[in-house]
């Protein structure tokens, strides 16, 4: 008779006095907490490079930012010194700053981000908001903030020049007071336009009118006035046509009487100090 096929031992179940390998039994909680941890380890270091750039692509980006601001605002120099020599060039790029700080001063005061200066060579410079003002009133003081700080500075200039008895400081005065002053011309995209709009968004048509006699009766016939009248049109055609937002335009009369002292009175004190200084803002020897 033959006998059955004996059964075998489950794997799991040794056999007494056989050999078994070292680890061959089932992994302690332990082992595999470690196991996990050392795979975590390995990924780690070989993604810590994308890691490490992820948590530092912002500074990054504010580098660039801040290498752009930079690099234009050396173009600037480089371009007004060529017209006017070194020493000037610096002054005037300066000024553009200064005035464009201001308007980053009072962004924030309003709570609006803002972007670094960037210049423009042969145009000037501008800082960009991050955002929309809450009113048209927040709007005006925002703009005003570039001619009055501008205009701090070349009062500076003027009284340092007065003292000094150097006419290039006299000089640098009266170029920020020009520079402040045309900013006031009431037309977009220039501050002057952005104050008036809460005055009363129709001086937007008075102050294209006016700047195409000006540019015709002066031979103002260069880019920048060219530029400023083509932008100027489309805000000026829909404040004759009242297509405005009215909630964003709406200031109680107050308010408005606030902006428009300070429009005028800022204006006024620029016309006078430019008066006042007589000289020329480029000469033949400010380099």
């Amino acid at each position: 008779m033959i006998e059955p096929f004996a059964q075998p031992h489950a794997a799991s179940e040794p056999i007494e006095g056989e050999y078994q390998p070292p680890g061959s039994g089932k992994p302690s909680a332990w082992k595999r907490a470690g196991a996990a941890a050392v795979g975590i380890g390995l990924l780690f270091a070989k993604f810590k490079g994308l890691l490490f750039f992820l948590l530092n692509i912002k500074w990054i980006l504010i580098g660039s930012k801040v290498l752009l601001s930079s690099l234009s605002f050396l173009a600037s120099i480089w371009v007004y010194a060529l017209l006017w020599g070194w020493k000037f060039g610096i002054a005037f790029t300066l000024l553009l700053l200064v005035h464009e700080l201001g308007h980053m001063i009072f962004m924030r005061a309003f709570g609006i981000p803002a972007t670094l200066p960037y210049f423009i060579p042969g145009l000037g410079a501008f800082v960009a908001m991050k955002g929309r003002p809450a009113s048209v009133l927040a709007q005006a003081y925002i703009a005003l903030g570039g001619p009055f700080v501008g205009s701090i500075c070349a009062l500076a200039a003027g009284a340092y020049g007065a003292a000094t008895g150097e006419p290039f400081w006299i000089a640098v005065a009266y170029t920020g007071f020009f520079i402040n002053l045309f900013n006031l011309f009431p037309v977009l995209p220039l501050d002057g336009g952005q104050i008036v709009g809460a005055i009363s968004p129709r001086i937007w048509i008075v102050g294209l009118v006016a700047l195409v006699v000006a540019a015709v009766a002066f031979h103002w016939f260069n880019p920048l006035i060219f530029i400023l009248i083509l932008l100027s049109i489309p805000q000026a055609v829909a404040a004759f046509r009242g297509q405005l937002d009215q909630r964003y335009f709406t200031l109680t009369t107050p308010q408005r009487f606030g902006v428009a002292c300070a429009y005028f009175g800022l204006a006024g004190l620029l016309f006078c100090a430019m008066l006042a200084a007589r000289v020329p803002p480029v000469a033949h020897n400010l380099g």
